[in-house]
C-alpha cells in the first residue's frame, strides 16, 4: 500500500513539472503542425505524431496568456477528438479512444505496442522487436509503430536497428515510445560508402573502416586527418622532424605501408607523394591540401578502404588506399541554425632541447683549442677573443636564444550552417573562417569557406548540387629558420646596454692585427638572425577555389536506378618571396645581385564527370544482388609561370618593377600541361541470407601519363565472406552478436607521378648560333613505360561479443608492387643523365587489429566505459633491382643519406657503417668491416642495414567514459622499435669543426665525452680537426609514449535544462582537448629543427538552434 501511495506521490510531482511549463501565443489560422512547433520553442518538448490523425488545413486561432502546457493542450486537442501522453522528454499526441476492454484472467498472452524512433525524433522503419531466446518477433512499419503478442511478462524483448545501440525491455501496458542511441562502435556501422555508392558492410569482404563527425571531433578539433590517424591504425601521418608543427606544412600519409620509390627523380611539380592516399571528396577526387584546410564542422562522415576488394573501384589510382570524405547535406524540416566555435592554443614544445650554458659554451671551446694559435695565429687576437667572451659571461650574461623566434600562438575557427527545407526541397548554407597561428611569430595560414548545398526531389528524381569556394592566405615566419636561434651562443646578449632588443647587425664584430704570422683573417662577425627577421621580407602564397558539384539520380523502378555526377574545379595560387638587398645573405655581393623578388603562379582547372547504372533486387528473401556499371572521365589542365628578380634598391617595397635583372642565369619559367584519364567499371555483390557473399570488380583505365604504347590497364578483386553469426541455430548462442570471416585478392594501380615520365621534352638554348636559337633534350621519355600495379591479398574477422560490449577487428594482408617506376641512368653523351623505367618490385606483409571492451555498460542508462587498443605493423622489402639502381645509391652515398635501394631490404632501412663504439684505451672510434675484422679506419664500403624507421608495432591505446552527455576520452600513441639517426648527436656532439664552434653545442658535448685512457665513454674526445662519419653509433632504437589526445565534453539539452529553453536552443555542446600533451621517451634526440613541434590545447563550443 506504501509503495502505490508512493508512486501516486512521484506520479503527481512528475505530471506537476510537466504541467508547469507555461506558454503564450497568439495566432490566427494555424496548422497543428505548427502549433506543436511553437509548443516545442517554449517547453522544449518533442513531439511526436501522426499526420494522418491531424486535422488538414489553417484553420487553428490559438489565444492563450501564461496558461500551462496541460491546459493549452487540453482545450485545443479536444475539438480535434485528440489526446496526448507524456513520455520522458517526448509528448505523444493520440487518438480518443474508447476504454479498452480488460483481458480475461485465463487469457495469457499479451500485446504490446509502441513506436521507435531515433535521438532526433525520426521514426526508424524495419526495427526488429525479437522475443529473447525464440526466433519470434517483427519489424517497426515505415512510421516505426509494431505490435507483438508475447506469451507473458517474464519474457525479455531485444530490440535493435542498423547502426544503433540494442536495446531490452520487459512487456509494458499502453503505447510505448522507444528511442534507440546512435551505436558509437564502427564495427556495427552496416552501411559504408565506396565514394560512388553505398554497401552493406555486413555482406562486404573488403577492409574498411567509417567513422562519423563526432567521432573525429572527440580526438580534436584541427583537422580531420588528424583525427583519423588516432582511430585507425592503418592510417599513419609521420611526423616531420624538420618542419615540426608549421601550419603551412602538408604531413606525409601512407596506408598500409609504401607502394612506390621514395627517390624524387621521376616526380615533378605536378605530382604528389606516390604513397599519398587517394582523396574523395563528396564522390570526386580532391587534393590533400583541400582535405587538410577542409572545415572539420562540415564532415558527415570519413571512410577509409584500405584493401582490393574495396579499392579496385578506384583502380590506377588507388594502391595506397583510399579516403572517403562525406560533407553534411541539408535535410528536410523546419529551419535549423548550428554555431561552432573552435579556439586553440598552441605552446613550443622545446623539451628535447638540451644546449650549453654561456660558461659550458665559452669552456667547451676552450678545451677544444678555439683560442690556441692552431686555428688563430695571433695569441693577441686569441686572448683578447676568450677574454671579451669571458667578461659578458663572468658579468652573467646567459642568453636563452631559443625563445626569440617563437610565441605561445591563439587561433580561433567559426562555423556557421543554416539549413531546412520540405520534403521536395531542401537547402543549407555554411560559411567557416579559420586563422591558425603557428608558434614561430609571423607564422600563420588563415582560410576561409563558403558552401551552397541544394537538393529537390520529386517522385523518381533526386538533383543535388554543391557550390564551394575556399579560399587561403599562408604567410612563413619572418625569423627564418628555428635552427638559427638554436645555434646563437648564450653569451650574446638579447639587449643592449639600454634594455633595448639587440636588433643591431652582428652580434659581434672583432678586427685583429695580422701581425707577423701571414694568416689573413681582418674581422671577425657573428650575424644576428634578428636582424634580418625585421628587415620587410615576405614569404606569402594565397589559393583560391570554386568547385560545383551537380549529382542526378533517376529511379527508372524500384531495382533499377541511373546516377550521374559533374565537377568543374578552378584552383589559382601564387607564392610571392622577396627578400631585401641589406639582408645578410648579401654581405660581400655585388650591388646588382643584391635582393630577392621570386612570383610564381599555378592555376588548374578540372573537369570530372561520371554515369553509373545501379540494380539492386532481393529475390525470395534470400538472395541479394547489387551490381553497378560505370563509367569516368578526368581531365585536368594545369600551368606554371615562375621568375625570379634580383638587383633591388634598399628601402623600397616588394615590387619587381624595381629589380635591375633576373637572378643570373636565369629567365622566366613557365609550363602547360594536360593529363586526360577514362575508365570504366563494373561492380557485382551477391549475398545468400546474409551469410555468404561474394564481391567482384573490374575497372579498365587510360591515361596520357603512361607511354604511349601501355595507354590502358586493367584492375580487378574479388573476395568472399562468410556471416556464421547468421547461420541457423546461432541465434541461440546470446553472447555472440556477430562472426564474420572475409579475404579477398585483387589488383589496383599508382599514378602519383611525373607527368611527362613517358613522353621527351625539349626546352630552348640560351645561345644563338648561325642558324638561330637551338632545342636540347631536357628529359628522355619512354614509350614503353608500363603502369606500376599492386597486387593485393587481404583477410579478415569482425567479432562482437555479449551485445557489442567487446569487439574486436583483425586484418592480414599481403602486397606486391610491381613493375616499379623508378629513373635509370644514361651515358654523358646521350645529353640527358636519367630517363625514366620499369625496374624490380616491392613485397609488403603486415597486419592491424582494433579491439574495444566495455567494463560498464549500461545501455539503458546512458553509462558506458569503453578500453580500447589499436596496434599495426608490416615488415617490406624491395625485390629485382639487381645492380639497375647503382645511381641512386652513388648518390646517396656522396649526399650522406642513410637511405638504399638493394634488393632484400626494406625502403625504411636505415644504412651506416656499424660502430662497436669508442676504444677506452685509445678514444677512437671502433668500427665492423663486413668480414667481422675490427678496424679504426672507417670505410664506405663496409655499409650495412642497422635498423627501420618505420617501428615494429605502433597503436593507439584508449579510455573513453560516456556518462548521460558527459564525455572523458584519453588516447595515448606507443610505438616500440623505430629507429632513428639522432641529428643532434651527429651534429652537436661530434663533427664540430672550428666554424661550428660558433655555435652552442649540446651538453652531451661537454659532459660525455672520452678523456682520458681507460674512460668509458659514448663519444669520443674534443677533437675539432677530425671529422666523424655517419656510423651506427648515431643511430638509436627508440620508444616512445604520447598523449595524442584527451577530451572533455558535455552537452546540454534543451530537455533537460529550462535556461536553455529560455535562450531558443535546441542544445549547446562543449568540448575540452589538448593534443601532443606529453612525450616520453627513452632517447633524447631534437624535434622540429627548423620549426618546433608544439602542445596544444583546445576548446569547442557547438550551439544547435
Amino acid at each position: 500500500m506504501k509503495s502505490k501511495i508512493l508512486l501516486l506521490y512521484f506520479s503527481a510531482m512528475l505530471w506537476g513539472y510537466h504541467g508547469f511549463a507555461q506558454i503564450t501565443m497568439s495566432k490566427k489560422r494555424m496548422s497543428y503542425v505548427h502549433f506543436f512547433k511553437e509548443i516545442s520553442k517554449q517547453t522544449g518538448y518533442r513531439f511526436i505524431y501522426n499526420n494522418n490523425m491531424l486535422p488538414k488545413g489553417e484553420n487553428l486561432d490559438v489565444e492563450v496568456n501564461n496558461l500551462s502546457i496541460k491546459d493549452v493542450l487540453s482545450e485545443y486537442l479536444k475539438p480535434a477528438n485528440l489526446s496526448y501522453e507524456f513520455r520522458d522528454d517526448h509528448l505523444i499526441v493520440i487518438k480518443k479512444s474508447s476504454k479498452p476492454v480488460e483481458a480475461s484472467p485465463l487469457q495469457q498472452s499479451i500485446t504490446v505496442k509502441g513506436r521507435i524512433f531515433n535521438s532526433d525524433g525520426e521514426a526508424l522503419p524495419g526495427a526488429t522487436i525479437m522475443i529473447k531466446g525464440t526466433p519470434k518477433g517483427t519489424t517497426t512499419d515505415a512510421q516505426g509503430n509494431f505490435q507483438l503478442n508475447v506469451p507473458n511478462n517474464e519474457v525479455t524483448l531485444v530490440i535493435s536497428y542498423i547502426g544503433h545501440q540494442p536495446l531490452e525491455l520487459k512487456p509494458w501496458k499502453g503505447n510505448k515510445m522507444i528511442e534507440l542511441k546512435a551505436s558509437t562502435v564502427d564495427i556495427n556501422t552496416v552501411t559504408i560508402t565506396t565514394g560512388m555508392f553505398n554497401r552493406n558492410k555486413v555482406t562486404f569482404s573488403g577492409a574498411v573502416a567509417s567513422f562519423t563527425g563526432k567521432e573525429l571531433k572527440t580526438i580534436g578539433n584541427l583537422n580531420v586527418l588528424q583525427s583519423l590517424k588516432t582511430l585507425d591504425p592503418s592510417f599513419v601521418i609521420s611526423p616531420n622532424n624538420l618542419q615540426g608543427a608549421n601550419p603551412n606544412q602538408l604531413p606525409n600519409i601512407e596506408v598500409r605501408g609504401k607502394t612506390s620509390l621514395t627517390s624524387n627523380t621521376v616526380r615533378d611539380q605536378y605530382s604528389t607523394d606516390p604513397n599519398q592516399p587517394l582523396f574523395i571528396l563528396n564522390g570526386m577526387e580532391t587534393t590533400l591540401q583541400q582535405i587538410v584546410d577542409l572545415d572539420i564542422n562540415r564532415v558527415a562522415s570519413i571512410t577509409l578502404l584500405k584493401d582490393a576488394a574495396s579499392t579496385a573501384l578506384y583502380g590506377s589510382r588507388a594502391a595506397n588506399g583510399v579516403v572517403i570524405v562525406e560533407t553534411i547535406r541539408p535535410k528536410p524540416g523546419e529551419l535549423t541554425v548550428s554555431y561552432t566555435a573552435d579556439l586553440r592554443y598552441e605552446v613550443p614544445d622545446l623539451r628535447d632541447y638540451n644546449m650549453m650554458n654561456a660558461a659550458e659554451n665559452l669552456e667547451f671551446q676552450r678545451l677544444a683549442g678555439f683560442y690556441q694559435p692552431d686555428y688563430y695565429p695571433n695569441s693577441t687576437f686569441n686572448d683578447n677573443l676568450y677574454n671579451n667572451r669571458l667578461i659578458a659571461v663572468t658579468s652573467g650574461v646567459n642568453s636563452y636564444w631559443l625563445n626569440v623566434p617563437l610565441k605561445n600562438s591563439f587561433t580561433n575557427g567559426h562555423s556557421l550552417r543554416v539549413s531546412g527545407g520540405s520534403e521536395e526541397f531542401q537547402y543549407g548554407v555554411a560559411l567557416n573562417y579559420r586563422k591558425l597561428n603557428g608558434v614561430m611569430k609571423g607564422s600563420d595560414r588563415a582560410t576561409w569557406g563558403g558552401t551552397v548545398d541544394l537538393t529537390y526531389r520529386k517522385n523518381k528524381l533526386n538533383i543535388f548540387n554543391s557550390l564551394y569556394i575556399n579560399g587561403t592566405n599562408s604567410n612563413e615566419s619572418p625569423y627564418g629558420n628555428f635552427e638559427d636561434y638554436v645555434k646563437i651562443n648564450p653569451y650574446y646578449s638579447k639587449k643592449r646596454a639600454d634594455g633595448s632588443v639587440n636588433t643591431d647587425r652582428y652580434l659581434e664584430i672583432f678586427t685583429r692585427d695580422l701581425g707577423t704570422s701571414g694568416f689573413y683573417l681582418d674581422s671577425f662577425k657573428v650575424g644576428n638572425p634578428l636582424y634580418n627577421a625585421l628587415l620587410p621580407s615576405k614569404n606569402n602564397s594565397n589559393n583560391i577555389t570554386i568547385q560545383n558539384n551537380l549529382n542526378l539520380i533517376y529511379d527508372i523502378s524500384s531495382s533499377l536506378r541511373l546516377s550521374g555526377a559533374f565537377q568543374v574545379n578552378k584552383t589559382s595560387g601564387t607564392n610571392i618571396i622577396f627578400k631585401p638587398a641589406n639582408h645578410t645573405d648579401y654581405d660581400n655581393t655585388d650591388v646588382y645581385q643584391k635582393g630577392l623578388y621570386s612570383e610564381s603562379r599555378q592555376d588548374k582547372l578540372n573537369y570530372q564527370g561520371n554515369l553509373m547504372l545501379t540494380y539492386l533486387k532481393v529475390i525470395q528473401e534470400n538472395h541479394s544482388l547489387n551490381a553497378n556499371i560505370r563509367t569516368e572521365i578526368q581531365e585536368e589542365n594545369k600551368t606554371l609561370s615562375s621568375y625570379s628578380a634580383t638587383g633591388i634598391p634598399v628601402g623600397v617595397s616588394p615590387n619587381p618593377a624595381f629589380a635591375y635583372s633576373y637572378l643570373p642565369n636565369s629567365k622566366p619559367g613557365y609550363k602547360k600541361i594536360k593529363t586526360r584519364k577514362i575508365n570504366a567499371l563494373a561492380s557485382f555483390n551477391y549475398s545468400y541470407k546474409n551469410r555468404y557473399f561474394v564481391d567482384f570488380n573490374y575497372r579498365i583505365d587510360g591515361s596520357t601519363v603512361f607511354g604511349s604504347a601501355n595507354k590502358y590497364s586493367p584492375f580487378w578483386s574479388i573476395g568472399g565472406g562468410w556471416n556464421i553469426s547468421a547461420e541457423k541455430g546461432m541465434e541461440t548462442v546470446y553472447w555472440l552478436d556477430i562472426l564474420r570471416i572475409r579475404a579477398n585478392i585483387g589488383t589496383t594501380g599508382n599514378q602519383a607521378l611525373g607527368t611527362y615520365a613517358s613522353t621527351a621534352v625539349y626546352k630552348y638554348t640560351n645561345d644563338l648560333n648561325y642558324f638561330g636559337q637551338g632545342l636540347i633534350i631536357d628529359q628522355l621519355g619512354n614509350p614503353n613505360l608500363e603502369w606500376q600495379r599492386t597486387r593485393s591479398i587481404s583477410a579478415g574477422i569482425d567479432v562482437a561479443l555479449w551485445q557489442n560490449r567487446l569487439t574486436a577487428t583483425l586484418n592480414i594482408y599481403q602486397k606486391r608492387s610491381s613493375p616499379l617506376i623508378t629513373t635509370g641512368s644514361l651515358p654523358g653523351s646521350s645529353g640527358v643523365e636519367t630517363y625514366a623505367l620499369n625496374v624490380g618490385e616491392l613485397n609488403t606483409k603486415g597486419a592491424e587489429s582494433i579491439i574495444k571492451y566495455s567494463p560498464i555498460y549500461k545501455l539503458n542508462k546512458n553509462v558506458i566505459w569503453t578500453l580500447g587498443y589499436t596496434g599495426s605493423f608490416y615488415k617490406s622489402k624491395y625485390k629485382g633491382f639487381s645492380n639497375i639502381l647503382k645511381n641512386l645509391n652513388d648518390e646517396a652515398q656522396k649526399s650522406n643519406s642513410l637511405e638504399r635501394y638493394l634488393d632484400g631490404y626494406s625502403p625504411d632501412e636505415l644504412w651506416a657503417v656499424p660502430s662497436l663504439g669508442i676504444d677506452p684505451a685509445t678514444g677512437k672510434e671502433v668500427f665492423k668491416k663486413k668480414n667481422g675484422e675490427y678496424t679504426y679506419i672507417y670505410d664506405p664500403s663496409d655499409i650495412a642495414p642497422i635498423g627501420e624507421k618505420r617501428p615494429v608495432i605502433e597503436g593507439v591505446v584508449s579510455s573513453n567514459l560516456n556518462i548521460k552527455g558527459f564525455l572523458l576520452g584519453i588516447n595515448l600513441r606507443y610505438s616500440f622499435g623505430k629507429y632513428v639517426l639522432n641529428k643532434a648527436l651527429y651534429d652537436k656532439v661530434e663533427n664540430i669543426g672550428y666554424q661550428d664552434l660558433n655555435n652552442n653545442q649540446d651538453k652531451r658535448a661537454l659532459e660525455l665525452r672520452w678523456k682520458h685512457p681507460g674512460d668509458h665513454a659514448q663519444f669520443k674526445s674534443i677533437d675539432i680537426s677530425e671529422e666523424t662519419p655517419i656510423s651506427s653509433r648515431f643511430i638509436q632504437k627508440e620508444n616512445y609514449l604520447g598523449g595524442e589526445s584527451i577530451n572533455l565534453g558535455y552537452e546540454f539539452r534543451a530537455q533537460q535544462y529550462v535556461w536553455i529553453r529560455k535562450l531558443k536552443i535546441n542544445s549547446i555542446r562543449l568540448n575540452a582537448y589538448t593534443n601532443d600533451i606529453f612525450r616520453l621517451s627513452n632517447i633524447q634526440s631534437e624535434r622540429g629543427i627548423q620549426y618546433p613541434f608544439s602542445n596544444t590545447m583546445a576548446l569547442s563550443l557547438n550551439i544547435f538552434f
